[in-house]
């Protein structure tokens, strides 16, 4: 009796943390989300910040905020294939 009721103790706590997992899985689904979203304020603000340089004849800085461009666009790619892994992850879950 002892051990079926350490069984189903142990049942429940996998279960329960196999919901806390999914849970935790779709925050991270929405954190990315957002970080996708946001980075494109990011990208515009920067290409805005980059004109403006080179419109003052500084174009040792646009180059500068170029690259800084070309590597958060690098980094969005990399969180689309983030969310894109989460999203067969938690298909394969249900």
């Amino acid at each position: 009796m002892h051990d079926t009721h350490k069984h189903h103790s142990h049942d429940r706590n996998h279960e329960h943390g196999l919901d806390h997992d999914a849970d935790n899985l779709r925050k991270l689904q929405v954190m990315l989300e957002h970080l996708i979203e946001h980075d494109d304020s990011h990208i515009e603000n920067y290409r805005e910040c980059a004109e403006k340089a080179r419109t003052t004849g500084e174009e040792e800085i646009a180059k500068e905020i170029h690259l800084a461009i070309h590597d958060s666009e690098s980094v969005k790619g990399h969180l689309k294939r983030a969310k894109a892994i989460l999203a067969a992850k938690l298909v394969l879950r249900k």
